[in-house]
């Protein structure tokens, strides 16, 4: 008898109570929570940047002279990648760069739009475990014309791999097919696009990568309002419970920085810790439960100023993201209790944190490095 050349065993699902203060959605799951490989548990990971700098300047081959004039107009572009055996795709970064515009889609679902190739334009989408389409619509506004992408898909045991812009895309010569971003439409008869250029040597260069996440609308908070003067030498605890049933989580990406210590958790997780304020560390975290997440961050001061500030965002499966920041709505302690990082610790007698300022105030400035997408 043939067996299938990818064979995961059957992992039976463990259902889990909710406590009164905290709303679980009984009849809400994500795709993930279905297939046998994505089973076990979440494994988070330091953010690895999706560079662009490896990848390829492709185009339709409408004008066979590499980096020459183009015609003016829309062009597809895409790519169906399938997760080797035993892996479970979640999400995946994408940074796109294009002379002169484009709108990247993942399954049919249109994820963003952007302009220009000296800086690629981030975006995150969620992905199915086993296959997922990526589409690209390139738009030509004048002369040469040319499309770059890399595409960093995270899987859920922690591991990420990368894949380019290149020739094994599939183009079309001429104006886009109705409904080119789709799965179900077969691309069989579409040609290879063809290569424009490497960045290192071409007419467009290398893009600058932008920040893996901006945390200009993020706040310095702690558990005293003089904080950025002077605060004891101690640790606190901040949580943050998301507790959404309208739409179904699947990722997240964390941003994050503290004076003077800090480690983070999500659902009870360790995910990283740090220890400067002059950084930003970033972290993937592949799996997040469909409707209640808790984001968790013991943060510990020396001496002198303290604080900590965060974003983070988070990737749904419909294709939408939700930005969240550190600010007033947090819960603060300046204890750190026995088990303060679990989704379902009361936290119903903590108070709410005190917000230090905005990114930018002294004594830490606007300067604090962010790694790049």
């Amino acid at each position: 008898m043939k067996t299938s050349a990818c064979f995961v065993p059957l992992i039976t699902a463990v259902l889990i109570g909710a406590v009164p203060n905290k709303q679980m959605c009984g009849d809400t799951a994500d795709v993930t929570d279905t297939n046998p490989t994505c089973k076990g548990k979440m494994v988070p990971s330091a953010f690895e940047p999706a560079f662009l700098n490896i990848s390829k300047y492709i185009w339709t081959g409408e004008n066979t002279v590499p980096e020459a004039n183009n015609p003016v107009g829309t062009r597809a572009f895409r790519k169906n990648i399938t997760s080797a055996c035993g892996k479970c795709a979640t999400c995946a970064t994408i940074v796109v760069a294009a002379d002169d515009s484009s709108t990247v889609y993942v399954n049919g679902v249109a994820i963003g739009s952007g302009a220009g190739w000296t800086t690629g334009q981030v975006y995150f989408a969620p992905l199915n475990p086993s296959s997922n389409l990526f589409a690209i619509a390139g738009v030509n506004n004048v002369a040469r014309a040319a499309l770059m992408a890399t595409i960093n898909i995270h899987y859920s045991d922690g591991t990420h791999e990368t894949f380019i812009t290149d020739e094994s895309w599939k183009t079309v010569r001429g104006a886009v097919p109705q409904g080119f971003q789709l799965p179900a439409t077969s691309d069989s008869t579409w040609t290879f696009a063809m290569l424009q250029g490497f960045p290192q040597n071409s007419f467009w260069g290398n893009p600058a990568l932008p920040p893996v996440l901006p945390l200009a609308q993020s706040k310095w908070i702690w558990t005293s309002a003089n904080a950025a003067t002077t605060a004891p030498a101690a640790s606190n605890a901040f949580r943050k419970t998301i507790d959404d049933c309208t739409k179904v989580a699947v990722c997240a990406t964390v941003l994050i920085s503290a004076d003077n210590h800090y480690k983070l958790y999500v659902n009870g997780q360790a995910v990283g810790s740090g220890d400067s304020f002059g950084r930003a560390e970033a972290y993937s975290i592949p799996k997040l439960h469909p409707t209640l997440n808790t984001l968790a961050i013991d943060a510990k001061n020396d001496e002198g100023p303290a604080g900590v500030i965060a974003t983070i965002h988070i990737t749904y499966r419909d294709g939408t993201n939700q930005t969240i920041v550190t600010d007033g709505s947090w819960k603060a302690s300046q204890t750190v209790p026995n088990g303060f990082q679990e989704t379902f610790f009361d936290d119903s007698d903590w108070v709410t944190a005190t917000v230090v300022g905005n990114y930018g105030i002294a004594p830490w400035g606007s300067a604090v490095a962010i790694p790049p997408a």
